[in-house]
């Protein structure tokens, strides 16, 4: 974590490679989306399983002088329709305390949309040619990066993954096995295709041969198609906007889940006055039940409703939420499917003229299928089950599907006051907003609310990180028919939290999740 004024920029990211790069294109000239651009690219090496140049995400943008904008480059459902059982392949992961299954193959590609949604923030807000600012990413992926324990430990985790077809083994194993903690890790065709991208153009990758090789990669059991491709990759959005905690925070709206559920959530501590006084702790894990329940109310079959926002968050739906908190049963049955190991990465950014930046990405857990020649490890986003909710190859085709992904910026007297975000799939909610009620609403310095214990609820049973719970608050909650399952360590289960928080007076503070290996560097 550092304090000190902004001069040229602060980045916090997954891996300190991540965040250097970004670091470094501040250093060059660059705003923050040149950051941003270097910074996610280079993640492709530096966080080779948690994102990938075959995925999606979001990217909140906040000039200085101008109105926010939300990037959406997330997975679209394709239009294909052929003999997807045979194009897709249920693989158990063992997490040691369960054992999740995973669908890969070529009908879990959904549309592999982030680079498009890159090359369009650069084009509207970057400063500095786009060759320049990926140059951070092609050194990264051409002479490789060192793994550290984390990323090494995810990588063996989905080695069933990793090793399911010639062309990822070739990627991630090679002849001499899996990469092992401290080995260097490198993709030199991502290395030839950033640079090719960089001079021929983002088409190249959604018209040209690299789009045709990308199809044939997913024939013959695939779903995507030239058409999907040629199609619209990403749409820019007027971002979810909550006055909340003195503030207002900027979310990702619908059709996205996660920004929506936060919003919720907020909206019923602000009620609750969680934040100013001793039930806070109290409040949360009631709204965040709340929430839950409300994700398994028809939520996800409204999630593209012109009118879902107005509908949660209106005065009716938020009062019938308030009256069941206070007068509470205790047989609640909400469940959510969850990915365990939550394969997503967030980035947090500030430049020396204030724009913020807050992006997420991920590639699922990978679908097993690398483009021959590319370097490019296509999603399996059609083989998850949290953003599929309503069962595999459902939603017509060219629909976005639904993400919990939530880049924020929490805004104070018209300025950002925190930039953040989070990994950790259905996690990643409640650890962006435990973050900011500890660090807004309870005043604790970033690294110290970033570092606090958390929870997390499905139905009625509530994990806890160690020492979060008095022995007061754990009767309480058991009173209200909570099951405690007390785990004796932090975990990356509980999301991961890069952020940069900015004070009135313009210092900064910035930390990396230490749950997931989080780094931070200044330009």
């Amino acid at each position: 974590m550092s304090r000190f004024p902004v001069v040229r920029g602060m980045v916090a990211a997954g891996h300190p490679a991540t965040a250097d790069a970004g670091a470094a294109i501040l250093r060059d000239g660059g705003n923050a989306v040149d950051a941003a651009l270097a910074a996610v690219c280079t993640a492709f090496t530096a966080e080779p399983v948690l994102t990938a140049a075959g995925g999606g995400g979001f990217m909140l943008v906040a000039p200085p002088h101008a109105a926010p904008c939300l990037f959406d480059g997330f997975a679209k459902m394709p239009g294909g329709r052929k003999n997807t059982r045979s194009g897709m392949t249920a693989i158990p992961i063992d997490f040691s305390d369960t054992i999740q299954t995973f669908h890969i193959g070529q009908a879990s590609v959904a549309t592999p949309s982030l680079m498009a949604m890159l090359f369009a923030a650069h084009r509207q807000y970057g400063k500095l040619p786009i060759r320049q600012a990926l140059e951070p990413a092609i050194v990264a992926a051409r002479d490789g990066i060192r793994l550290n324990t984390m990323q090494a430990s995810f990588i063996h985790l989905l080695q069933p993954i990793l090793t399911h077809t010639p062309t990822v083994t070739a990627l991630y194993a090679g002849k001499r096995g899996l990469p092992q903690a401290g080995e260097i890790f490198r993709n030199p065709d991502l290395a030839n295709t950033l640079e090719m991208l960089a001079i021929d153009g983002i088409d190249e990758m959604y018209r040209g041969d690299l789009a045709k090789a990308i199809i044939r990669a997913c024939e013959p059991d695939g779903l995507l198609g030239m058409a999907d491709l040629s199609a619209p990759q990403y749409q820019r959005r007027t971002p979810l906007s909550i006055q909340a905690l003195g503030g207002t925070l900027l979310t990702n709206p619908p059709p996205s889940s996660g920004g929506l559920l936060i919003a919720f959530a907020l909206q019923l501590l602000d009620r609750l006055s969680a934040g100013h006084n001793e039930a806070w702790l109290i409040h949360l894990t009631e709204a965040l039940r709340e929430t839950s329940a409300l994700r398994q109310d028809s939520f996800d079959q409204a999630i593209h409703d012109e009118d879902i926002v107005q509908r949660i968050l209106s005065a009716q739906t938020l009062q019938q939420a308030l009256q069941r908190i206070r007068q509470r049963t205790t047989d609640s049955k909400t469940t959510e499917s969850g990915n365990r190991h939550g394969s997503t990465t967030h980035i947090s950014i500030i430049d020396g003229e204030g724009m913020a930046v807050s992006v997420t990405t991920s590639n699922g857990e990978g679908s097993g299928i690398v483009v021959p020649g590319s370097g490019i490890h296509l999603n399996n986003m059609l083989g998850e089950e949290d953003i599929n909710p309503l069962g595999f190859h459902s939603l017509p085709a060219g629909t976005t599907l639904s993400s919990m992904m939530a880049p924020g910026i929490f805004f104070r007297h018209g300025k950002p006051a925190l930039i953040l975000g989070s990994g950790g799939s259905n996690r990643l909610r409640g650890a962006i907003l435990q973050v900011l009620l500890r660090h807004q609403h309870l005043g604790q310095p970033l690294e110290e609310a970033i570092a606090a214990p958390r929870l997390h609820n499905e139905g009625m049973e509530l994990d806890v990180e160690p020492g979060l719970l008095c022995d007061a608050d754990r009767h309480r909650l058991q009173q209200r028919g909570w099951r405690i399952r007390q785990w004796r360590e932090c975990s990356v289960y509980f999301g991961g939290v890069h952020a940069i928080s900015l004070s009135d007076n313009g210092d900064v503070e910035a930390c990396g999740d230490p749950r997931r290996g989080g780094a931070w560097a200044a330009a």
